[in-house]
C-alpha cells in the first residue's frame, strides 16, 4: 500500500500485436513543502521487446524526479479552458473540481496518437475491501457488442469469462451481460489481479458503474468497478514484473 501523502499510478505501452503491459510507476507525493512527482522504470520494461522508454524519460535505469508533472503524462490532460472540459470530465464520472493527477487516472491517459495509457493501483476501501474503476476495452472487435453497451445500466452486475483461446493475451477477461452478450474486455493489466483473486476463491463483482451517451468515444462508453473481499496477506501488483529497475 502507498504511504500517506503518496498517490501512484502505474504508466503502460501497447505493443504493435496490441499487447498491453505495465512499463512504469509514478508517483505524486505531497507535503508541507510542496509537491514531487517520481517516474522509475519497472523490470516489465526490460523484457517487453519493442519498447525503449517513454518520451522524455529515456534512461530505464534511472529515477526521475521532478516538481512538475513531466510532459508525457501532463500532455495527456485536457486543459481546463478548453470548452468541453465539462464534458469530458462528466464522461470519467467526475466534475470540474477534481484534481487533474485523479483525472488522469481515471481517463486512462489514453491517447489516439501513440500506445501510452496509465492505470491505477487497486485501492483498499474503509470496509478491507479491493476496488478497480476500469473502462471496457475492446467493444469494436466484437460483434454487437457496441449496441449490447447501450442497453446496460448503472448498477448492472457483469460476468467474468476468462480466454485462454484469446491470441494476444491468453490472461484475457471478457465481460458480459447478464444475458451472455460479450461486450469487451478488462484491461490486460489488471487481468492478473483478476487471475490472483480467483485463485485465493474470492467472489469478485463487476458492477457498471457510469455509462456514457453513444455519443462517447468506444473506449468511455463503459466505467465498471471491481469489488472484492481484500485476501489476508494479499498485495497485488508486487510480482517480479512490478519491481523497479532502480533502487
Amino acid at each position: 500500500m502507498s504511504p500517506r501523502g503518496e498517490r501512484r499510478l502505474y504508466a503502460a505501452w501497447r505493443n504493435p500485436d496490441g499487447l498491453i503491459r505495465p512499463v512504469g510507476t509514478l508517483t505524486l507525493r505531497t507535503s508541507g513543502d510542496g509537491q514531487c512527482y517520481r517516474f522509475a522504470y519497472l523490470k516489465a520494461a526490460e523484457q517487453f521487446e519493442g519498447f525503449h522508454g517513454l518520451p522524455g524519460l529515456p534512461d530505464l535505469h534511472a529515477v526521475h524526479e521532478s516538481e512538475q508533472l513531466f510532459p508525457v503524462f501532463r500532455n495527456r490532460l485536457m486543459p481546463r479552458r478548453r470548452p468541453d472540459y465539462e464534458d469530458f470530465v462528466k464522461r470519467l464520472n467526475l466534475d470540474v473540481e477534481t484534481d487533474p493527477f485523479e483525472v488522469l487516472i481515471r481517463s486512462e491517459g489514453w491517447k489516439a496518437t501513440d500506445r501510452v495509457e496509465v492505470f491505477a493501483h487497486p485501492e483498499r476501501t474503509h470496509d478491507d475491501h479491493l476496488s478497480m474503476l476500469f473502462f471496457l476495452r475492446g467493444i469494436r472487435h466484437l460483434e454487437g457488442a457496441e449496441r449490447a453497451t447501450l442497453d446496460v445500466q448503472v448498477g448492472d452486475v457483469l460476468e467474468l469469462e476468462k480466454e485462454p483461446s484469446n491470441l494476444v493475451n491468453p490472461r484475457a477477461v471478457l465481460l458480459c451481460t447478464r444475458t451472455d452478450r460479450r461486450i469487451g474486455w478488462v484491461p490486460d493489466c489488471l487481468v492478473d489481479v483478476i487471475h490472483e483473486l480467483g485463485e485465493r476463491a474470492v467472489e469478485i463483482t463487476v458492477t457498471a458503474e457510469h455509462v456514457n451517451p453513444e455519443s462517447a468515444p468506444l473506449h468511455m462508453r463503459l466505467l465498471c468497478r471491481l469489488l472484492a473481499p481484500w485476501p489476508q496477506g494479499y498485495e497485488p501488483l508486487t510480482g517480479p514484473e512490478y519491481q523497479p529497475i532502480a533502487a
